[in-house]
This record gives structure tokens, sequence and C-alpha cells, in this order.
């Protein structure tokens, strides 16, 4: 699932309590704009500039840390194919000596 979440805050919430309905519009259309196109937000209204300073704080933090989530997910994934690489080179070796020591059971029983 490689997605962007935008996620409404309740203190957003609050936030578009107060504008009426063509800011909210205006507010939310930049905010998704920016969040999913990388489109910068454009408007006249320096009251909603302000808001939408104060929330793409949020959502260059929220890319930020799923980029570095993403490379943790990775390291941890290359970190955990090397150890069952080398548990399962370890698990060869060990079986062909148990097979070698049953083979030399086998002859010394036989002869």
């Amino acid at each position: 699932m490689n997605q962007l979440t935008l996620k409404i805050k309740e203190e957003y919430s609050n936030i578009f309590k107060e504008l009426n309905e063509k800011q909210v519009g205006e507010l939310v259309k930049g905010l998704c704009a920016y969040a999913y196109e990388d489109k910068p937000f454009f408007t006249k209204d320096d009251y909603l500039k302000g808001l939408f300073l104060y929330i793409k704080r949020d959502i260059d933090i929220s890319k930020r840390n799923s980029v570095n989530g993403k490379k943790g997910a990775v390291a941890l994934a290359e970190k955990r194919r090397n150890a069952e690489g080398m548990l399962n080179g370890i698990g060869v070796i060990l079986g062909s000596v148990i097979s070698a020591n049953e083979a030399k059971k086998d002859k010394a029983e036989t002869s």
C-alpha cells in the first residue's frame, strides 16, 4: 500500500468551523492539491495563507515520516533476509554433517 493519507485533526475541524463555505472549500482543495499532487497553494486571502502554512507543516512532517519509515522497512527486510540466508546456510551445513554421520553409522553397522 503506497498511499499518502491526509488526516484531518480535531483542531483543523475547529478551524474549519470558523470559516465560511467558500474559504473551507478553497483551503481543503489547496491542502489536497499540495499533499497529493505537490501543487503550491495560491490564494488572495491572507488568513487562508496563514492557515495553510500552519497545516502544511504537519503534511510535510507526515510525508517525511513516510519516506523515513519506508527506508527503515527496507533496511529491516534486508537485515532479515541476510539473517535467514545465514540460518539457511547453517542448516545446510548441519544437515550435511548429520547426513555424513548417519552414513558412517550405517556403514559401520553393515560392516
